[in-house]
């Protein structure tokens, strides 16, 4: 763990960044499922909340009907001109038809490089932002009778028991935005401030 650094707020990865704040991780703990797997970073405090940095639900469970429009961010190679700024990206959910699952989730496909795995799929409902997906490099499916390719993510319902056990009870969101120093959240279950997820199969692009 004392290798470990964990960096928030960056939003450039050459030039300043003023709101960045680096914390070290004092545990890991891992998944040990077959096939895929993630990792909780308990990080050594938790961090001040502005506009760069700010938690984010688990979807514990939650649907995303088809239509919802959600986000991904990441720092591909040769992307964000030479600030190498975050770059964001729309997906959109879709109907997984012969992959449906209850543990998958599909997009329209969108440009996701090795840069972006580990990051999250974010997706609002209401007041609060939810991640369903940890990203990771998947390849694109032509189902029958669809016009459209698209991406197919495991959700982290998948991941339920692990992350209870680690994490506690997950709470649900409040319906209502609280502030933390004048800036609009949504409390709690946000996935734990101080806790990091990713996915263990992408650690080595975090060294």
């Amino acid at each position: 763990m004392s290798e470990w650094t964990v960096v928030l707020g960056r939003l450039k990865q050459n030039g300043s960044n003023q709101f960045e704040v680096s914390l070290n991780v004092v545990n890991i703990s891992m998944s040990n499922l077959t096939r895929n797997n993630i990792a909780v970073l308990k990080l050594s405090s938790k961090p001040t909340l502005n506009n760069y940095i700010q938690p984010i639900c688990l979807d514990n469970k939650r649907t995303f009907p088809v239509g919802s429009i959600c986000w991904a961010a990441g720092w591909s190679s040769g992307r964000g001109g030479e600030e190498q700024a975050l770059q964001q990206f729309q997906a959109t959910v879709v109907d997984c038809g012969d992959a449906a699952t209850t543990d998958s989730m599909c997009t329209a496909t969108f440009t996701l490089e090795q840069g972006d795995s580990g990051g999250p799929l974010m997706c609002k409902q209401g007041n609060s932002w939810f991640q369903p997906v940890v990203l990771h490099l998947v390849k694109t499916s032509n189902k029958t009778k669809r016009a459209d390719p698209m991406m197919t993510f495991e959700k982290l319902v998948r991941f339920q028991s692990f992350l209870t056990s680690t994490l506690g009870t997950f709470l649900s969101p409040a319906s209502t935005n609280m502030t933390t120093s004048g800036v609009p959240i949504s409390h709690p279950s946000f996935f734990l401030l101080g806790h990091l997820l990713l996915f263990a199969l992408c650690l080595q692009a975090f060294t």
